[in-house]
């Protein structure tokens, strides 16, 4: 069996590769080919291009990287032409994974949509798209599966990714402790900040959330704040700017 995967984000990265695992302890023999990220490359992923270096946001970072975007969408539609894999899934990423969808509707190679876009969400309209180059949405959420199936698209509930990290990762109940107590055991409000998984994504949001923080910490004397960082660039990046008037907040 040939698998086709295109992943353009590094969340989708790391729910792909788990995936890939899954797929392999029960069937034998399959290549997986694409585009992926460096988690997906430790299973054994034939990765053709990181798409997940390109990760972006907004309209002003699409328009530097367009040109790769698009040679890569001409690097997948030749190869699917001549290795005619068994299926394509697409995993997040809906601008680009358009055009692979497209590009696999023309060969008549099955293509399905793990984690499919939140059509829901922002963009109702767009379920043409998904009827007419989706063969089945597998969705993360109950809701979603249902969203989908009311609008005619053959579709699996599979289960969101991070329910399973949950279930193997035990709570860590001393650092709860210090979540409610803070470090001298005094009673504190821990507020998590999340600023995303892309680069783009954390240096477009992280500078606002250092003005709602510190907002937060001049109103509030018992809030602390515990930053989550996907990557260890993304921590260096998050450290640097906790200085000047940031230095003294409570992280």
């Amino acid at each position: 069996m040939h698998l086709f995967f295109s992943v353009g984000e590094p969340s989708g990265d790391q729910h792909a590769a788990q995936l890939l695992t899954a797929i392999r302890s029960r069937i034998a023999n399959v290549r997986y080919t694409g585009f992926g990220g460096p988690l997906m490359e430790q299973t054994g992923f034939e990765n053709l291009y990181r798409l997940t270096d390109l990760a972006i946001m907004g309209i002003g970072g699409v328009v530097p990287v367009v040109g790769t975007f698009y040679k890569q969408y001409r690097r997948a539609k030749e190869f699917l032409h001549r290795e005619k894999p068994d299926a394509v899934v697409l995993v997040d990423c809906p601008g680009f994974n358009w055009w692979i969808a497209s590009a696999a509707k023309a060969l008549k190679i099955p293509t399905l949509y793990y984690l499919p876009p939140q059509l829901w969400a922002w963009a109702p309209w767009r379920i043409r798209k998904v009827r007419k180059w989706v063969d089945v949405i597998l969705a993360a959420l109950p809701f979603e599966a249902e969203w989908y199936r009311g609008r005619g698209i053959d579709t699996e509930y599979v289960g969101h990714p991070f329910f399973d990290e949950v279930a193997h990762h035990p709570l860590d109940h001393a650092f709860l402790d210090r979540c409610r107590w803070g470090e001298h055991g005094h009673a504190v409000r821990t507020v998590g900040i999340l600023p995303g998984s892309r680069r783009a994504e954390v240096e477009r949001n992280f500078p606002v959330m250092l003005r709602v923080m510190q907002r937060l910490a001049r109103k509030h004397s018992d809030v602390r704040f515990r930053i989550a960082c996907y990557k260890e660039s993304q921590r260096a990046y998050c450290r640097q700017a906790l200085s000047g008037e940031f230095a003294r907040l409570p992280v």
